[in-house]
């Protein structure tokens, strides 16, 4: 691999969540050990059930998330495009797929398998700790989503979680499906679509296709 592809791949492996805190070293070298998978459209990335051994991060194209009830109903978890990643959590634990993903349009991955992760990891004890602190990270978030739902009501939390990560200061694009906003609040995308409407009607939001304005997040915190 060419030291080009190196950086770019290196950049790819930063946009993941996950490793977000590693430094471009170690994201490079972790860069180098993936490779690229294509989809035709409609073709499935992987199923329900199937053993979790990789990362995708979405190049090109757009991936579908879907989960199938107890009747056969088949739900719509999340939507993934250009500079998204799913399927991280695989690295860690090799559970089994809580979803199927497949390709909308033609489609391109940027795959790192398990097996090659946990190479790397362990050659890489400064990446290990990143990784904990990321973690650490998730675990002090999630127990105050859990606080959150006991005393805050559902516009507040989205609030939150739509201002996760602003500084405060200047307009906020949000580019997550209201799917991805409901599953992390514990919510039906219903419920996220209904609240996120009557914030627009109080001038807070503005909704577009695949995002959501904030041109004054000050403002939206006032406004409950």
């Amino acid at each position: 691999m060419s030291r080009q592809s190196a950086l770019d791949t290196g950049q790819l492996i930063r946009s993941v969540p996950l490793l977000a805190r590693l430094v471009e070293e170690d994201t490079r070298d972790l860069g180098r050990r993936g490779r690229v998978r294509r989809y035709a459209p409609g073709e499935v990335v992987f199923r329900e059930g199937d053993p979790g051994d990789s990362l995708h991060v979405v190049t090109e194209g757009e991936v579908l998330i879907t989960v199938l009830s107890g009747e056969g109903e088949e739900a719509t978890l999340a939507r993934f495009s250009a500079g998204d990643c799913f399927g991280e959590l695989a690295l860690l634990d090799g559970l089994p797929r809580s979803g199927t993903a497949r390709a909308v349009r033609a489609t391109t991955t940027f795959v790192v398998t398990r097996q090659d992760f946990l190479n790397w990891l362990s050659e890489r004890p400064r990446a290990a700790l990143a990784l904990l602190e990321t973690l650490s990270l998730r675990l002090r978030q999630t127990s105050e989503r859990m606080t959150d739902r006991l005393f805050l009501g559902l516009a507040q939390r989205l609030a939150k979680e739509l201002l996760l990560g602003a500084n405060g200061h200047g307009p906020v694009t949000v580019r997550r499906t209201q799917a991805d906003i409901g599953a992390a609040l514990g919510v039906s995308r219903e419920s996220v679509n209904k609240t996120l409407r009557y914030l627009e009607r109080q001038g807070v939001v503005v909704l577009g296709r695949g995002r959501v304005e904030i041109p004054d997040p000050a403002a939206l915190l006032r406004s409950f």
